[in-house]
Order: C-alpha cells, then sequence, then structure tokens
C-alpha cells in the first residue's frame, strides 16, 4: 500500500514539473501578414508591358504562399487574412500607424520589381533560335514589433527561374500564360525565403539535441532547410551595448559547424564537421546553402 501511495506521488509530482515547464515555455508569437502588394512604379511599368495578368498571378500566388510557408514553420499563430486587412485600411484611412493589438509582429511585404521576359539567341550550325522565358521577382519584407512599432528586420529577396524551349529560327519572342508554372516556382521560392527569414529573425534556429556527432535543429521540412547545408554554430555570450544607438544586443561565438543529414516533418538532424563548444540551445545560421533540386 506504501509504495502505491510513493508512486501516486511521484506520478503526480510528474505532472506539476510537466505543467511548470509548459508555462516556463515561451510559446508562438502572434503575427500578422498584410495583404501583398506591388509598388507603384512596378505596376506602372507591367500596365505599359501588358504584363498585368502575370503580376497580378504572382500577387495572388505569393499571397496564399507567404501564409502557408509561416504557418508551416509552427513558429507563430497567424491572425485571419480578413482582421489583418481590415485593421490595415482602418490605419490607412485615418492616416495613423498600423495598430494590431492583438499581434506580436507585423509582417509587411512589397514586390519592387518583377520581369517576365524572353530570352533568345541563335543556332547558326541548327538554324534555329533557342529561347528561354525568365521571370525574376524581387520584393522586400519588413518585420515590425508592434509594441514598440520598430522594424526589427527588414530584407530584400530576389528570384529568378527560367525555362528553355526549342523555337524555330523566325520566333524572337515568346509570351507566357500567366497560370504558367514558372511563375509558381518563383513564387514558392520567395515564399520560402520569407518564411525562413520571419522565423529566424523572431526564433533563431536552434540545437535541442546532441549525440555522439549528430545534432536536432529546430527547424522542419517546412522552414527551407535542406539535406547538406552547413550551418554554423554559435553560443551566446554576453550583453552588448552599442555605443551610439543603445541597441541591445548578445554577443556570438562560434563553436563549430555543421551539415544537414536528414529533414523532417518535425525537426532537422545534422552531423557535426567541427566543434569547440556544441551544445543544446546553441544558435545555428546558414553557411553554405546548396541548391533546390529542381534547380
Amino acid at each position: 500500500m506504501k509504495f502505491f501511495k510513493l508512486l501516486s506521488l511521484a506520478a503526480l509530482a510528474l505532472v506539476f514539473t510537466g505543467a511548470a515547464i509548459a508555462q516556463d515555455a515561451p510559446g508562438k508569437k502572434k503575427l500578422a501578414i498584410t495583404k501583398i502588394a506591388a509598388t507603384d512604379s512596378v505596376k506602372a511599368r507591367m500596365a505599359k508591358q501588358g504584363g498585368q495578368l502575370s503580376l497580378a498571378s504572382v500577387l495572388d500566388a505569393l499571397d496564399s504562399q507567404v501564409y502557408d510557408r509561416v504557418l508551416g514553420t509552427k513558429r507563430f499563430e497567424i491572425l485571419e487574412r480578413s482582421d489583418a486587412d481590415a485593421l490595415t485600411n482602418e490605419a490607412q484611412a485615418a492616416g495613423k500607424t498600423l495598430q494590431f493589438q492583438q499581434a506580436d509582429y507585423v509582417l509587411t511585404i512589397r514586390v519592387d520589381g518583377f520581369n517576365d521576359r524572353t530570352e533568345t539567341r541563335t543556332l547558326a550550325a541548327l538554324g534555329k533560335t533557342v529561347a528561354a522565358r525568365v521571370i525574376e521577382l524581387s520584393a522586400v519584407a519588413k518585420i515590425t514589433e508592434v509594441s514598440t512599432q520598430r522594424a526589427i528586420v527588414s530584407t530584400n529577396f530576389q528570384v529568378t527561374r527560367r525555362e528553355a524551349d526549342q523555337l524555330s529560327a523566325n520566333t524572337v519572342q515568346k509570351n507566357g500564360e500567366e497560370s504558367d508554372i514558372l511563375l509558381t516556382d518563383a513564387t514558392r521560392e520567395m515564399a520560402r525565403k520569407i518564411a525562413s527569414r520571419v522565423a529566424d529573425a523572431v526564433f533563431p534556429a536552434r540545437i535541442i539535441g546532441k549525440r555522439d556527432k549528430v545534432v536536432t535543429i529546430n527547424r522542419n521540412d517546412t522552414s527551407g532547410i535542406k539535406v547538406g547545408q552547413i550551418w554554423e554554430v554559435f553560443t551566446l555570450g554576453d550583453e552588448l551595448v552599442d555605443p551610439d544607438t543603445g541597441d541591445k544586443s548578445r554577443e556570438e561565438i562560434s563553436v563549430g559547424t555543421v551539415k544537414i543529414s536528414r529533414v523532417t516533418p518535425q525537426n532537422s538532424q545534422a552531423e557535426i564537421l567541427t566543434d569547440t563548444g556544441i551544445d543544446r540551445l546553441a544558435v545555428v545560421r546558414l553557411k553554405v546553402d546548396v541548391p533546390d533540386q529542381d534547380e
């Protein structure tokens, strides 16, 4: 009887311990994603070139792809788009700064460059002109911390996609359809880059486990992490204060490198290449990227 009583007390202690750990965990941050738009200059240029449909297709695809990719990082609770858009429109109409009281961060994306063109060159030996459709997409993503109205990161992303076709010798130009797979590929890659940057800006990738020569990183198969990438590992040191601005940061000391060997829906694993102090909770940052399999 005494044994069962002790067993019950032990089980109860585990329950309370688990609850305490759950309460101590920082939890997900709330993120509002405003509607993605192109700059006025891009819209004007596309209207002049007759590329409004391609641009509209890119904006629609990017809108849904970014939402899906950011949600896939499993780091944020995302506000419903209708709520975010309503708050944005209300703020703009009143000439006020964005005030998303329900969100911790606001993600704003503007497409500042877009080209849908055809490159051609003549192969005299074959008597043909080779044409390649090229999609070039550029966007600026800004993450604003709601409590301080401070932009914590603003990054420009660029994506280029090419498609080669064999055309007749008389062909010098080809217009792409707005639903072309090339546009989808470009927006998918852009969304992946943006989502990865958003997650890293708020929640830097960390090592959550280490066993022998293998570490586990808290990034899954929707975060943009890929097998073959090399990541640098940092341990956090002293708090640093910029003498000019007063901005605070943490010293980062390089303690090794790892190579991604396995990516799963939950996390990723990497082989340790160099180690001068790698441990759990160390921050990791991408050092050497690898191309996508379809590139």
